[in-house]
């Protein structure tokens, strides 16, 4: 009767508290029974969401910490096909330090006639204002790109084009010697999109090129170091831009500063942070689901405990305060665990893929993703947790005893219910006041809720249907469905624990067979097989008859090629405009333009109409119809684009719907000939080869050309289409990659599920010995009843992942939708060695079990 006393006449509530404390630390010395699974769960989901978070922050420190190299100064301003005027380059000068370089695509031709695609930078004698370039060899090389007829190229041009330090290299009109191998420059990601080897020169070596010609496609950058601490000062360096803005309404200059080096490169890594956020919120729920399983197992075990608690006189709340400060000590083990694994994620990410990365990552600890996730996993445990534990605590001592056989009725747990519903909630406002994305972290929020509901209905009504039809001859699959319909049935355990990471899997699977099939197709079929740029005007005539007279049936199309930047959309500056976020890159920086009196090819017109030929009129622009939309344009609006330091309003007279994926020469904006007509410009002229020409004839065409017109640039479309094909194989891959884990943590789970229900199992199993059942029975209706359950889940996985791929391909991508019968029959096969293996595991320790001690304890 002391313990009674004890337990019931605790006199204050911090007294209960102590009491509480110690027993729950007694039992958990004595061990956690099982709640292994409750820690692993909380972990992985707590280190998915602060790996993701610390991810994120890393590069965008990254960002701010190497501003200045990546830009190359305080400030850059770019232009297309001119250079500054001299009262433009005087405003600079006037703002301090300058660094002036040129950037371009050229061909470069090695001694025996072998040419290659390039970007060039020309630099001149203060270049860089920032950092070092790195030279590969010979390491104390120094600034040799700084002589005249002198270049550094990196090392894949040398294998290329067969060549070695000190060999010779012609580019444009001019000879130069290859004085070394170029490394990484401080300015490298305010380059653009690169197609060739990077070969950096002088100014001086430039001039002896020729490749300076009016209209010529050439980006002019002038990086600016503002003197003393000026540039350090954010509000100084918006104060600089606005007044060059003010002094050059109509220079066109593209503007940025360190602070936002890379706003291209911050804004997809955000849409790739994005989405794998689902990955982060999926992998937490999907561990809260398995928290959620242990601590009922456990609960079921402490069933004689609390009963024994409650009749030596303890209250429902020192049960519910014991088991809870187990709960929050456990949740409390796992979240260290999750952040100790996410922080680190930024070091093994930028250990594993240095050299893919686009810039060294800032791998110190970020605290601001540590502390949501820490949150995300205490709110997760409330979630799932409270609700098994209030039940628990507030069943009387009498129905404990009789193991449930009795119909007393206890206490309502609504309150708790209601508690783990708050927690719920305000997991959900964490995750959409942690992103900057809340309309779309609200709608994968909801999304995610939606798909567990399916698979829990889905594994419901597998369970209904095998209690309806587990009459059967055959001895084990007659247990095997007895087992599914049975109440303690794993049927939903393993629909939502492996289900979601299942159906994602083959959905990125399906997306990016189809876009590879797309791009394939359409490069086999329409795609011409060369893009030419900077052509003259002049030397149309003879460039097309050097290639067909090599190969008569070949084709070639042209159109002017010009460069401009939106700078208004309906009077609005860009900067201001209100426009979607998929569309943000059309505005971002420079665009290709063009004119022509009549409709392009692979497009068609969807709202206005094209203006007649001899037009004279006041400016009109034909506008792509999905990208003016996403602008919030429509036709009569107005738009204006710098062209060449001049700013154009041009009326929207049509939209078009242009067929992008055919390659062929189309732009966003093609304005009416009277607008353009007078700008100094060049062509862009495609070949086509007819089918089944020899790899010979294609290099004596180039060859040809490349010879009579050195100053022109030749793009292969299967260098961008194999550059494109790379990027997809990358981001599938990585997009993949979180998949799997999501998939990793469903295993868990399902372990988890399985082993809360290893009791019955064992025990089911000695009563089916003792029936007279065999081993070999007992083993055939583990195994058929957990490949089945795999099978029905991945068949759903299949059919979720088919649909949700085909609406994307369908709706977002507008490519057609191509099944892949592998990918489905290779995720069929992942689910069933997932479930099988756990399977087999079960039931060698269910078999390794002697009947005699579970015989006697009945």
């Amino acid at each position: 009767m002391t313990a009674q006393a004890t337990l019931a006449d605790m006199p204050s509530s911090s007294g209960n508290r102590s009491l509480a404390l110690t027993i729950a630390l007694r039992e958990l010395r004595a061990g956690a029974g099982g709640l292994a699974v409750f820690v692993l769960c909380i972990a992985l989901g707590v280190a998915a969401v602060a790996a993701i978070g610390s991810l994120a922050a890393s590069f965008d420190k990254a960002l701010a910490n190497q501003g200045r190299l990546l830009i190359g100064g305080d400030l850059s301003f770019e232009v297309v096909h001119r250079q500054a005027t001299a009262e433009e380059s005087a405003a600079l000068h006037d703002l301090g330090q300058i660094s002036q370089s040129a950037s371009f695509r050229a061909m470069a031709r090695g001694l025996d006639a072998k040419s290659a695609l390039i970007e060039v930078k020309a630099v001149d004698g203060a270049y860089p204002l920032y950092g070092e370039v790195s030279v590969i060899e010979p390491e104390a090389l120094g600034p040799a790109w700084r002589e005249p007829g002198t270049v550094l190229v990196e090392p894949i041009l040398l294998e290329r084009l067969g060549l070695k330090i000190g060999d010779t290299l012609k580019i444009g009109e001019a000879t130069t010697k290859i004085a070394g191998t170029l490394g990484q420059q401080p300015d490298r990601l305010a380059d653009r999109l690169s197609y060739g080897p990077k070969v950096l020169m002088s100014r001086d070596t430039l001039d002896e090129t020729g490749l300076v010609q009016p209209g010529s496609l050439i980006r002019w950058t002038y990086r600016v170091k503002l003197p003393n601490d000026a540039g350090t000062d954010r509000k100084n360096l918006d104060t600089v831009r606005k007044a060059m803005e003010a002094a050059f309404p109509q220079s066109g200059f593209a503007i940025r500063d360190w602070t936002d080096p890379a706003p291209s490169l911050r804004r997809d890594a955000k849409r790739f942070t994005q989405f794998i956020n689902f990955v982060g919120l999926t992998a937490l729920l999907l561990g809260g689901i398995g928290v959620g399983n242990a601590i009922q197992s456990y609960m079921a075990k402490k069933r004689d405990v609390i009963a024994t608690f409650k009749c030596l006189g303890a209250t429902s709340g020192l049960v519910l305060k014991v088991y809870l400060i187990q709960a929050v000590m456990l949740a409390g083990l796992g979240i260290v665990i999750g952040l100790a694994l996410g922080a680190f994620a930024p070091v093994a990410i930028a250990t594993l893929y240095e050299d893919a990365l686009p810039l060294p990552l800032a791998v110190e600890p970020h605290p601001i993703p540590l502390i949501v996730a820490a949150l995300a996993g205490l709110l997760t445990m409330v979630l799932f947790v409270l609700w098994p534990l209030g039940r628990a605590s507030l069943i009387s001592p009498a129905r404990l005893m009789r193991s449930g056989l009795t119909d007393e009725r206890t206490r309502s747990a609504t309150p708790f219910a209601i508690g783990s519903a708050a927690a719920g909630l305000a997991l959900f406002v964490l995750a959409i006041a942690s992103s900057e994305e809340r309309l779309v972290t609200a709608a994968i929020s909801l999304g995610i809720l939606v798909a567990f509901g399916l698979l829990l209905g889905f594994g419901i009504l597998v369970q209904r249907y095998a209690a309806k039809h587990r009459r059967t001859k055959h001895p084990s699959v007659a247990l095997a469905w007895a087992s599914i319909g049975a109440p303690g049935s794993l049927a939903r355990a393993i629909a939502v624990s492996l289900g979601l990471g299942l159906g994602l899997l083959i959905a990125v699977a399906l997306i990016h067979g189809s876009l590879l099939t797309e791009i394939e197709s359409h490069v086999e079929v329409d795609a011409p097989a060369y893009y030419f740029l900077d052509v003259e005007p002049d030397d149309l005539a003879a460039f097309e008859k050097t290639a067909k007279t090599i190969q008569p049936d070949a084709k070639m199309d042209n159109a002017p090629m010009l460069r401009g930047r939106i700078v208004e959309l309906k009077g609005v500056p860009v900067h201001e405009a209100e426009v979607s976020p998929d569309t943000r890159w059309v505005i971002s920086g420079d665009r290709g333009l063009t004119y022509t009196d009549s409709v392009p090819g692979a497009s068609e017109i969807e709202e206005g109409e094209w203006w007649p030929k001899d037009y004279d009129g006041p400016p009109l622009v034909s506008f792509d119809g999905e990208l003016a939309r996403g602008l919030g344009l429509e036709l009569g609006d107005m738009v204006t684009v710098n062209i060449l330091g001049r700013n154009v309003e041009a009326k929207i007279a049509s939209m078009r719907k242009i067929d992008w994926e055919s390659l062929a020469i189309n732009f966003v904006m093609v304005f009416s000939p009277n607008t353009l007509q007078g700008a100094p410009h060049r062509l862009v002229t495609t070949l086509e080869l007819p089918k089944g020409s020899a790899p010979e004839t294609e290099a004596k065409i180039i060859q040809g050309l490349a010879d009579r017109f050195p100053l022109v640039t030749a793009i292969k479309i299967g260098d961008i289409v194999d550059a494109a094909k790379s990027m997809l194989a990358k981001l599938m891959a990585a997009i993949s990659a979180t998949a799997g884990f999501t998939l990793l943590i469903g295993a868990a789970v399902l372990a988890g599920a399985v082993s809360a229900g290893q009791q019955r199992r064992t025990y089911l199993a000695v009563l089916y010995k003792t029936l007279g059942a065999t081993r070999r029975q007992i083993l055939g209706a583990e195994l058929i009843e957990f490949g089945l359950l795999g099978l029905a889940t991945a068949v759903l996985a299949v059919i979720i992942a088919t649909v949700t791929a085909w609406a994307l391909c369908t709706f977002a991508f507008d490519i057609t939708f191509v099944f892949d019968p592998w990918a489905a029959l290779g995720t069929i096969g992942l689910a069933l060695a997932l479930v099988l293996s756990v399977g087999a595991i079960t039931t060698w320790r269910v078999l390794s079990v002697k009947a005699a001690p579970y015989l006697r304890a009945e």
